[in-house]
């Protein structure tokens, strides 16, 4: 199960990852955005509509994963996760912005993958990711019994 689970969380982080890279491809920033997989394996996007172009980046992130956490009440889900384009915060880097995922399988296991980049002469380049396990957001925290 865990071995499925993991496929499903890195099939969401490449949905997500090639979307936000087709949209810097096309010249700027995005709105986060979010996916995922049903436990039918059917693939779901999901975006939040906040009816202000300047709406702050958090209120976007909050309404995905409200989403995705009745998504997973309804239909339930295998795994999920979001993606939001970010600033770095080292001034020692060379990549001033990254794309920054939340991943999440329905075990509870959730990361954060941070890919740093910068656009050369409209040439996107990525650095490393850097991968981090962090609180789940999405699932409810699993619990061992015994």
């Amino acid at each position: 199960m865990t071995k499925h689970l993991h496929d499903h969380m890195q099939g969401t982080y490449q949905f997500l990852f090639d979307e936000a890279h087709r949209a810097l491809n096309l010249g700027g920033s995005f709105r986060p955005f979010g996916a995922g997989v049903r436990k039918n394996g059917e693939p779901i996007e999901t975006y939040v509509d906040l009816g202000n172009a300047a709406a702050d980046p958090q209120a976007h992130i909050g309404g995905l994963i409200s989403g995705l956490k009745e998504e997973d009440q309804r239909h339930g889900l295998m795994a999920a996760g979001l993606v939001f384009d970010g600033q770095m915060t080292d001034a020692q880097g060379a990549h001033g912005r990254a794309l920054v995922f939340h991943l999440e399988a329905a075990n509870g296991r959730a990361v954060e993958v941070v890919v740093p980049y910068e656009v050369k002469l409209s040439v996107v380049d990525f650095s490393e990711p850097v991968v981090t396990e962090v609180v789940p957001e999405i699932f409810p925290p699993q619990f061992n019994e015994g």
